[in-house]
């Protein structure tokens, strides 16, 4: 009879451990929360975005509160609910087209009933006018849970300026320099620290530069190195870009390592090294025996 109920207690015991590991723990819960979350406002922000290209100026902005607390910025420039709306009302009569493409964007949850998006953009836009505008937005959207529904509590639009052709030249020039003096040079990933950071310092409009190396394959196992240096107010940092990271599938470096030549990618958000939205100038390399040591890339900052 002891054996029997002793047997009936370690049955229990493994039912009740089985029937607990089948539910989602507090953690999995939270986790499926955010995630719901997330989609939501990403959601929502793909219905504004859809808005905007239509120039429709109220539904952009039917999801901002009129609470006289809000605040919206554009351009510098506070506003209400109302005057932000009837500018972009007026902004948008002298338009014909306009498309935004989004570069980067993502979800921060700080608290419980708030989001954070924040994106970055290009819009396309022709006047009435005929006249094409290319512009880079930086846009924060601070959203709160209403009993109404998701409701935005603050919105800030920046407009970030391209390089000049002048900067972009100064880089071309540059960079191109530089890659004449190490094309006849063995180089390792140990070696470039004082290179570029030298580079950084003869050149303060560059923001980042690394020499992205030719993936190398030792014992089956495939090696790639990326030394970034980037500048961090008067200090110049290095950011390793990770080895689970193929910067060979990246636009600067596929491009010029196909065409052989070199290139401007166009404008991205920069996840992986410096943080920050940019383009870069990239320069494919080669040694002696016209093998590919990999790409010199220069970046610069969109402000």
């Amino acid at each position: 009879m002891k054996k029997l109920m002793a047997l009936v207690s370690v049955a229990l015991v493994m039912g009740t451990v089985l029937m607990n590991s089948c539910k989602p723990s507090g953690r999995d819960k939270e986790d499926k929360e955010k995630a719901g979350i997330t989609d939501t406002i990403n959601r929502l922000m793909a219905e504004v975005t859809a808005y905007s290209e239509q120039l429709n100026a109220d539904s952009t902005f039917k999801f901002l509160s009129n609470d006289s607390s809000s605040i919206y910025m554009s351009g510098g420039m506070h506003y209400s609910y109302a005057s932000l709306n009837a500018v972009f009302k007026n902004v948008y009569t002298g338009f014909k087209t306009q498309q935004n493409k989004k570069i980067f964007s993502e979800v921060k949850l700080p608290a419980p009933g708030v989001a954070i998006w924040i994106g970055y953009l290009k819009s396309s836009l022709i006047t009435k006018a005929d006249k094409v505008v290319e512009q880079y937005l930086c846009e924060t959207w601070i959203w709160q849970r209403k009993p109404e529904g998701w409701r935005v509590i603050h919105y800030h639009e920046s407009i970030m300026n391209s390089p000049s052709p002048e900067q972009k030249s100064l880089v071309e020039t540059a960079l191109g320099k530089l890659a004449g003096e190490l094309s006849a040079k063995s180089l390792q990933p140990a070696d470039m620290s004082p290179i570029l950071t030298d580079f950084l310092k003869k050149f303060p409009s560059v923001y980042g530069t690394t020499l992205a190396f030719a993936p190398t394959e030792i014992n089956g196992k495939v090696h790639k190195a990326a030394p970034y240096f980037y500048r961090s107010g008067s200090e110049f940092k290095q950011a390793d870009l990770p080895e689970a990271y193929d910067y060979t599938s990246s636009e600067w470096y596929a491009v010029p390592v196909k065409t052989k030549a070199p290139c401007w990618s166009n404008p991205y958000y920069d996840a992986g090294g410096g943080g920050v939205v940019m383009i870069t100038y990239a320069i494919p390399l080669y040694g002696k025996d016209n093998k590919l040591t990999g790409v010199l890339t220069s970046d610069l900052e969109l402000k």
